[in-house]
């Protein structure tokens, strides 16, 4: 694995964001903090899928560029595994005891993922993102909620939602939906239930920490620059947000749902801060814990089957702009279908699905809201173009090896031999085309299977001219999908086809016929009339006589 720079090593270090908030969690859920474990059923760790499989893939050998706006360039070895190693551990320990829940994969943006159109993707941005969870953390990960900490649950949102598994969107209220707010779950689909949060306690939260920010589903009417408070009034704001409704009886919702942004960047003092005033409204009995899990169930017995409230989606968030989602879209698409072609690979065991998974993921990091909102465009055109490229090298690297000079056919029936090459590391099935001009003609040999490396190839053709020809060659997926440049060969035939075969017959047929009356014949003792005009030969004793003169 490369990685463009150390900054996730800095994060798992000690005092690192990844290192202070689980050593928060850990410090507040030990029995001697917590002795009725009323925090720990409380917390449930969201995960973004994304950053458990590169620290995953950390544990490993990997490397680390030079210069991250040099992908090609030099590269030295990183020296976090160890730290990777160490920051799992932890992480499996404390998900045995506490839920552990899936954020989007690399926390991408759903209205984006909504716009490339891509069921498969959708699936792993959403639905699939626990299976990695199980996977890597060795435990059974809460499914049926999909999290919205830093955007509205959006009209493209709730319909791609809605064609994945049922599940439970927390998510922001919209301003301006109701007066009071209105704080119920009710049903916005078929399969989706939407359990709305106060967003202005989720922005609280979000404002504490090193690097500040504003959850993209705050109006910019109630926008303002965080940096002007100090980073203890930040701190102090949002403990009053969380006390605020257990303090005030007749506040309603009598629920709340403590939601940061998934970016959130607190040092272990500020994240044990926010814990230990969580435990103080759960140990005072201002406030009773409710699991995650209880949630989803709630959400799903309170939501009426009907009317669905077609009212609460919001218009979609540009994230980023609509060409770009789509094009992403269009290279997912590709991806697939050279997927589709892929075997596996007998050797090492790997499958064209393990292989073309980065660039689904990188299509997914594209529209990622982990990045700042002011460079989330810029950021996802860079990672447009670089997986244009690299798709587009993975097609060019199956096709027709161009021998470069002529091909000379003996007959009429002699094969062409052609050449082709994988460059990939996994077999791929591919179907080959041959255009042959008039006077020729080619037999399809059907699906050729090409392991990594080449594969020598002889198409059956039929000439039946003798000239110089052209004949160009393609390959395809199964599917149709083009593989490679296509190549024209230039062929020569010596054979005539047909007239030659003709001719020859006849020739044959007069030979035959003349030989036969010649022995007839000579058999009956008659003159051959082909020899009546030829002078009759000397005998024997004649030519003896000639030499005695």
């Amino acid at each position: 694995m490369r990685l463009l720079d150390d900054q996730l090593e800095r994060s798992l270090s000690p005092g690192g964001r990844l290192d202070a908030l689980l050593g928060a969690l850990e410090f507040a859920t030990e029995p001697a903090v917590d002795p009725k474990g009323e925090l720990a059923r409380t917390v449930c760790v969201a995960v973004d899928p994304d950053l458990l499989v590169t620290v995953n893939e950390m544990t490993q050998n990997y490397q680390v560029l030079d210069n991250s706006a040099d992908p090609a360039g030099p590269v030295h070895p990183g020296t976090g595994q160890g730290l990777a190693v160490a920051w799992l551990d932890r992480l499996r320990a404390m998900a045995k005891h506490t839920c552990v829940t899936p954020l989007p994969y690399a926390q991408a943006s759903l209205d984006a993922v909504a716009e490339m159109a891509d069921d498969g993707l959708s699936h792993q941005a959403t639905t699939g993102a626990a299976d990695v969870l199980d996977q890597i953390l060795g435990v059974v990960s809460l499914r049926g909620a999909t999290l919205f900490g830093d955007s509205h649950l959006s009209a493209a949102s709730i319909d791609l939602l809605t064609a994945q598994a049922p599940t439970v969107a927390v998510s922001p209220l919209p301003s301006g939906q109701e007066t009071p707010p209105d704080f119920n779950p009710r049903r916005v689909s078929d399969t989706l239930v939407a359990a709305p949060f106060d967003p202005s306690v989720g922005a609280a939260l979000s404002a504490v920490g090193r690097t500040p920010m504003t959850p993209d589903y705050v109006p910019q009417s109630l926008r303002f620059a965080l940096q002007h408070d100090s980073r203890t009034a930040r701190m102090q704001d949002a403990l009053g947000a969380m006390a605020w409704q257990a303090l005030s009886p007749h506040q309603t919702p009598r629920q709340t749902v403590l939601l940061p942004d998934a970016t959130w960047d607190l040092s272990d003092g500020e994240a044990r801060s926010i814990l230990s005033a969580t435990s103080t409204l759960l140990h005072s009995g201002l406030a009773i814990p409710r699991p995650l899990p209880t949630l989803i169930g709630e959400a799903r017995a309170g939501a009426q089957p009907n009317p669905v409230d077609t009212t609460f989606g919001v218009d979609a968030q540009e994230a980023v702009d609509d060409w770009v989602s789509q094009g992403l879209g269009d290279e997912v698409r590709r991806v697939w279908g050279l997927t589709a072609a892929l075997t596996v690979d007998a050797r090492t065991g790997l499958t064209g699905v393990q292989y073309t998974d980065p660039l689904r993921q990188d299509a997914l990091r594209a529209v990622s809201q982990s990045v700042p909102a002011d460079a989330r465009d810029d950021a996802a055109r860079e990672r447009l173009a670089a997986i244009r490229r690299t798709v587009g090298d993975l097609f060019n690297a199956v096709t027709v090896v161009n021998p470069g000079g002529s091909y000379t056919l003996a007959t009429e029936h002699s094969p062409l031999p052609l050449v082709l090459r994988n460059e990939l590391p996994v077999p791929i099935r591919v179907s080959l085309r041959v255009e042959t001009p008039a006077g020729m003609s080619a037999t399809d040999v059907g699906v050729q299977e090409i392991p990594p490396g080449f594969l020598p190839v002889k198409v059956p053709v039929e000439v039946n001219v003798s000239q110089r020809m052209a004949v160009d060659v393609t390959l395809h997926t199964p599917d149709g999908l083009p593989l490679g440049d296509p190549v024209r060969l230039s062929v020569h035939s010596n054979a005539y086809g047909k007239p030659l075969f003709f001719i020859t017959i006849s020739a044959a047929t007069v030979l035959f016929a003349l030989t036969g009356r010649r022995l007839w014949h000579r058999f009956r003792g008659q003159p051959d009339r082909a020899d009546l005009d030829r002078e009759d030969e000397p005998t024997a004793p004649e030519k003896g006589a000639q030499w005695q003169r």
